[in-house]
């Protein structure tokens, strides 16, 4: 309608000079300009306080239930910290339940064609990130993947309007591998995986690792069990049976918790060192001081060194508002929600094409002690990564982990590298 106004305004002055305008239709303009006022007064007031949505799916059931409430959190932390709105309007998260691939593709969908988000933050399991790829392809609309770790996600199966937090599977077995090996001590591993995508390509990762590294090292059980298992008895009498001196467990969530607390029912908790290739606080606070145990990966930690100002202000601020401090996912989805908020402030746009070009040129300077950034050529969040270690005795109960060391270990000047070169990595973006 304001359009239709300022068309009929400039028609009415083209034909008639200054000369030639009656004193009826000077008044007619005047009203029609006074019209024109208003009108757009109103449309931008509307627009003022129209929301920016922005989609979150993290799960609300099942296996990372826990992990998906604490990303909520970490993310609703990051709407706050921008007084709850960006470019002058109101900050509106929707959290869709992360659950199947087929139904994260669906909720994705929802959020895009009847939501209106203008960009997506989320997704802990690989799978389901994996399924939502092409969906955020095809609408052109910006995906954080806050959570996953299958390296394909950054790696073959990357494409331009995806980007990734949390660390890919191969950058977590180089930074655990010489705390397992022990100097190449450690002979004999036994691999349990998840059976599916992130499970399997941790284990062929470590695999193939290993017997680079150490082609003495003799691999005495391989298993994989389902999402979800309850009860791991079967696989725990074959791993005690193999008589490993390292158990490599690609579990996260709930599933890492069971395994565990029977790993401790039968007795082998502290003789046989356990890892996972990524590990979550709450994992060990539901297992409890007598069965956590283990050594392990970690993107942040909440206390110890390495964490810097900022992040303790974050952690800080999370406890007072949650009553506990908050676990690595808190941390990502923090981040990877600050992320986008600060490419709409900073590019002025809600537009997916012009956050992801400036996404891939922008560095965030304070959330590690060097700045972090997505790399532009593969979209992956390159930042160092800790080494933690189980303490050996738990005093807190939220404080179970001591830090040991960070990597890559040269710093800054390696940190592009430890995430592997364009050849090792396999991506390729494709155009906007």
């Amino acid at each position: 309608m304001n359009q239709e106004i300022a068309s009929l305004l400039g028609r009415e002055f083209t034909r008639c000079s200054q000369q030639q305008l009656s004193r009826k239709r000077a008044l007619f303009l005047i009203a029609l300009a006074l019209l024109l006022s208003v009108g757009l007064s109103s449309w931008a007031a509307a627009q003022s306080n129209e929301p920016i949505k922005i989609g979150v799916l993290l799960p609300k059931s099942g296996t990372y239930t826990v992990q998906g409430e604490n990303g909520h959190n970490g993310a609703m932390l990051a709407v706050e910290d921008f007084g709850g709105k960006v470019l002058g309007r109101p900050v509106q998260v929707i959290w869709e339940d992360e659950s199947t691939p087929q139904a994260s593709v669906q909720r994705m969908r929802k959020m895009i064609e009847v939501d209106k988000v203008v960009a997506i933050d989320g997704g802990i399991s690989s799978g389901d990130i994996l399924a939502m790829m092409p969906v955020a392809l095809q609408n052109k609309i910006l995906l954080m993947a806050s959570g996953p770790n299958a390296t394909e996600i950054t790696g073959k199966d990357c494409n331009r309007y995806t980007f990734r937090v949390d660390l890919p599977s191969h950058v977590t077995v180089r930074t655990i591998y010489a705390s397992l090996s022990d100097n190449g001590k450690n002979k004999r591993w036994y691999f349990l995986s998840a059976s599916y995508a992130w499970g399997i390509d941790s284990y062929n990762q470590m695999r193939d690792y290993l017997k680079a590294k150490d082609p003495g090292a003799t691999i005495v059980g391989q298993d994989q069990a389902p999402l979800g298992t309850s009860d791991f008895s079967a696989f725990l009498l074959k791993l005690r049976g193999s008589n490993p001196q390292v158990a490599f467990v690609t579990f996260g969530g709930s599933d890492l918790t069971n395994f565990l607390k029977q790993f401790q029912a039968i007795g082998m908790t502290g003789k046989v060192l356990i890892s996972s290739p990524i590990v979550n606080d709450s994992d060990l606070w539901a297992a409890g001081p007598q069965a956590s145990t283990g050594v392990y990966p970690k993107l942040w930690n909440y206390s110890g060194p390495y964490n810097t100002p900022k992040s303790q202000a974050f952690a800080k601020k999370y406890q007072a508002k949650f009553g506990e401090p908050p676990e690595v996912e808190a941390w990502q989805d923090w981040f990877g929600m600050t992320s986008i908020l600060t490419a709409i402030q900073k590019t002025g746009s809600t537009d997916s094409k012009k956050l992801v070009e400036f996404l891939e040129g922008y560095k965030f300077e304070g959330y590690k002690e060097m700045p972090i950034y997505f790399r532009s050529w593969d979209h992956q969040l390159i930042q160092p990564v800790i080494v933690a270690r189980v303490k050996q005795k738990i005093t807190d109960k939220f404080d179970y982990f001591d830090v040991l060391a960070q990597f890559p270990q040269g710093g800054a000047k390696e940190l592009d590298a430890f995430y592997g070169t364009k050849q090792e990595v396999g991506c390729n973006l494709g155009p906007l």
